[in-house]
């Protein structure tokens, strides 16, 4: 429910600005969702699914949503012997989709190497077929 209401948060607020980061309105929204849930943001997103971060339309940066729900693939990533990261990228709503989504599966693969993942158990691809902007994290024993 709340991955929905953060889908519909970013198509209904457009980002604004050159570097297409999310708008502060639905930064916003999407945290008023989750108040209302009676959770803080990493207890809706256990809820959702953790393995799928979203990103805005125009987006391939990090929002402050899915930096909160990346340290919580870290146990599994610890047991993980692969971990394969799929950007996505809608190639109807984005002139260069596969560059955009190769970026954010990079983002996603940055951060988790920051928060100690080691970078060699991760491998990332992309797919442009599909109607969603996001990155999923597998993983696989």
């Amino acid at each position: 429910m709340i991955a929905a209401v953060l889908l519909s948060a970013c198509a209904q607020n457009p980002p604004s600005g050159a570097e297409g980061a999310q708008s502060k309105p639905a930064v916003k929204a999407a945290s008023a969702e989750v108040a209302k849930a009676g959770s803080t943001p990493g207890a809706a997103v256990t809820r959702a699914d953790p393995s799928l971060v979203r990103f805005a339309t125009q987006s391939v940066k990090l929002d402050e949503q899915a930096q909160a729900q990346l340290p919580l693939l870290l146990d599994q990533a610890s047991a993980a012997k692969r971990i394969v990261i799929t950007g996505y990228c809608d190639r109807k709503d984005i002139g260069n989709a596969k560059a955009a989504a190769i970026a954010r599966a990079n983002n996603v693969k940055n951060a988790l190497v920051k928060l100690g993942v080691p970078a060699k158990k991760i491998r990332v691809k992309y797919s442009t077929d599909e109607a969603q902007h996001a990155a999923k994290v597998e993983f696989s024993n």
